[in-house]
């Protein structure tokens, strides 16, 4: 029992984080692979379709946070490395919060109607859901939950980040919990703006509370303007938003892809097994989110070496999980498809397994070397690969997809990793390491 207590104490406090995230991320994974079952059988297969599609908006959304969150967490950290107090930093970040909330309130005002005729006028004649304001209340929820999820860069910084792990599970659970009573009980069968209000108003609730805990002994200083420190937020976070933004349309450009080149049995298919693929790079990318303060902390105090090993280390943890996985997933496939989508006539095909495990593989690799260069606020080299990257990837998508399907979705991603941020990454930080030593 002593030797467990003193191996507890000796075990870095970012793997603490790394565990409890790895636990949420299995759990709010799993609630999302389980809801597949659940959500076809309430929705039916054209309105989940539509709801597949809908929900993949919330990470276009997720650009509202406009790159403040990732800035504010690195002026923490560097704040903690030097021992000096990061109020300032709290207190701006709130100030750019609130002008962020009702400016972006009313662009998603302006924009919801017409994005939500080009994604979904080919589902109106089957599913009469032109009337309602999908892609607003999706917008404003998830707009919501961006500004208040500051709270959870806070914690990261100040390696708490369990705190941001643990309350997403717990959202993600009363979320599978309320659409299972309601299939079972509600008499509103078929309902999209219900099975989205389900899983997205949890996950706001459980992030407001943090949220205010944290940042409302600043509310009364909300008008005490520091110009200086939201000048200093802001130049950082257009860095970081820049990325993000390309990054957002890089990952997110397949769903907008398949609402209009594939029809709802490919599009399921596509969704089960992009969920379960996802389910392990969740596992792995929380470890990367509990490393960053690390790796940011690390280079500042130029333990360059230690940086060197960490990615090697980190690279060959995502190689073995991914090829586990993607073997097992193969060998399941079938009874997958027999548990989330019965009746659905869906085959599961081998090629497309087989490109899902090599993308996630390719992509690990690019956000092992994404997250430690950005920890080092070193954002240039994002700037100049990543259009290319998107332009590539948007155009192999569309023609790819309409010759073959959903595998030639994933080909697109594939192909795009490997032209430009698997080569253009891996060289600049050699380069930045080697010239530090």
């Amino acid at each position: 029992m002593e030797n467990l207590k003193n191996f507890i104490k000796r075990m870095p406090k970012h793997w603490f984080v790394a565990v409890s995230a790895w636990t949420s991320k299995i759990i709010v994974s799993l609630v999302q692979i389980v809801s597949i079952r659940t959500l076809l059988l309430y929705l039916g297969e054209e309105r989940y379709a539509v709801y597949v599609i809908a929900y993949s908006l919330t990470s276009w959304f997720v650009l509202s946070d406009f790159g403040i969150g990732l800035s504010l967490q690195n002026f923490i950290s560097e704040c903690r490395a030097k021992k000096e107090s990061y109020d300032k930093y709290l207190l701006a970040s709130l100030q750019i919060a609130v002008v962020l909330f009702f400016a972006m309130a009313a662009l998603i005002l302006i924009i919801s109607s017409p994005v939500q005729d080009i994604l979904f006028r080919k589902f109106f004649a089957n599913t009469n859901l032109n009337s309602l304001p999908i892609v607003f209340t999706v917008g404003i929820v998830t707009l919501a939950n961006v500004i208040a999820n500051y709270v959870f860069r806070v914690y990261y910084a100040e390696h708490k980040g369990y705190i941001s792990n643990i309350l997403p599970a717990l959202a993600a659970v009363c979320s599978m919990t309320l659409i299972f009573f309601i299939n079972r009980y509600s008499h509103d069968k078929q309902s999209i703006m219900t099975a989205l209000l389900v899983f997205t108003l949890p996950n706001l609730i459980f992030t407001v509370i943090p949220f205010i805990k944290v940042f409302k002994k600043f509310f009364i200083k909300l008008f005490d303007v520091n110009a200086s420190v939201i000048k200093s937020l802001l130049l950082r976070s257009a860095k970081f938003q820049g990325i993000a933004v390309l990054g957002v349309i890089y990952a997110q450009t397949d769903y907008i892809v398949i609402s209009q080149t594939l029809h709802p049995k490919s599009i399921i298919a596509y969704s089960i097994f992009m969920r379960v693929f996802m389910f392990f790079s969740f596992i792995y990318t929380s470890l990367l989110s509990a490393s960053w303060p690390v790796f940011s902390e690390m280079y500042v105090e130029k333990k360059y070496g230690e940086l060197r090993s960490k990615i090697k280390q980190y690279i060959t943890y995502a190689a073995f999980l991914i090829t586990a996985g993607t073997a097992a997933v193969y060998i399941c496939s079938g009874l997958i498809v027999k548990i989330l989508a019965p009746g659905t006539g869906i085959i599961p095909e081998a090629f497309l397994i087989l490109l899902l495990g090599i993308y996630m593989l390719v992509k690990s690799y690019s956000d092992t070397l994404s997250a430690m260069l950005q920890s080092f606020n070193v954002l240039k080299i994002f700037w100049i690969s990543m259009p290319f990257q998107i332009i590539l990837n948007i155009i192999l998508q569309y023609i790819l997809s309409k010759k073959y399907g959903p595998e030639g979705i994933v080909a697109g991603l594939i192909i795009s990793l490997l032209l430009t941020t698997c080569w253009v990454l891996p060289l600049k930080l050699n380069n930045l390491l080697r010239n530090r030593k």
